[in-house]
């Protein structure tokens, strides 16, 4: 079980192709460690696909892999679909995404969870440097053998900085407070977070 206050360090990287206008793919894959820094935990891996069919509307969907360390621990696979919206409010950039995941345990559970998130990019005066924050909750709504309980069972708030580095790439770097719910106890997880977002076209 994950210590309360737990220390994770957490390092992302998304790639992004736009296929032309409307159609654009992209990869993401993230690694975990834990137990204040000292331990593999998790690698997630989810390449997908977005279609926008409005100036600021998209949906998208692709697979999942959450893989879990060490060896032995079940892992979880499965299918993802996605709802976004973005928009600008002057030079303050706003995005909301749903996010559904329907997810396959080694064990044979099943987990099917929905994902609301909201997130604020503000630029920081004339500099390229940008002030990200966003909120994601997590809900439950199928939890066959998994050991949840249907509701709420996660709360992730973020605050970070980025820059572009080239045309083409772009660094964050920020902190995170997880709060999640297992057998009725509510734990935090800290999290530092650094990534790195490379488009290709």
């Amino acid at each position: 079980m994950t210590p309360n206050g737990d220390l994770w360090l957490v390092n992302s990287v998304g790639i992004e192709y736009d296929i032309n206008p409307q159609w654009a793919f992209h990869f993401d894959a993230q690694l975990q460690l834990d137990r204040d820094v000292s331990r593999l935990r998790e690698l997630e891996v989810r390449p997908g696909f977005e279609y926008a069919f409005a100036p600021n509307l998209a949906i998208a969907a692709g697979y999942v892999q959450y893989q879990r360390y060490p060896t032995g621990m079940p892992s979880r696979r499965g299918p993802f679909e996605d709802m976004l919206y973005r928009t600008r409010f002057g030079p303050v950039a706003f995005a909301g995404r749903l996010r559904t995941e329907e997810l396959f345990y080694d064990n044979t559970a099943v987990l099917i969870r929905t994902r609301p998130l909201a997130g604020v990019r503000i630029p920081i005066g004339e500099s390229p440097w940008e002030f990200a924050v966003s909120e994601e909750v997590f809900i439950d709504l199928k939890v066959d053998r998994t050991g949840h309980q249907t509701g709420i069972h996660h709360n992730k708030a973020y605050a970070g900085f980025g820059r572009p580095i080239t045309a083409q790439m772009k660094l964050s770097a920020g902190y995170e407070l997880d709060t999640y719910e297992r057998n009725g106890t509510f734990r935090n997880v800290q999290q530092i977070r650094l990534g790195v977002v490379y488009r290709l076209n």
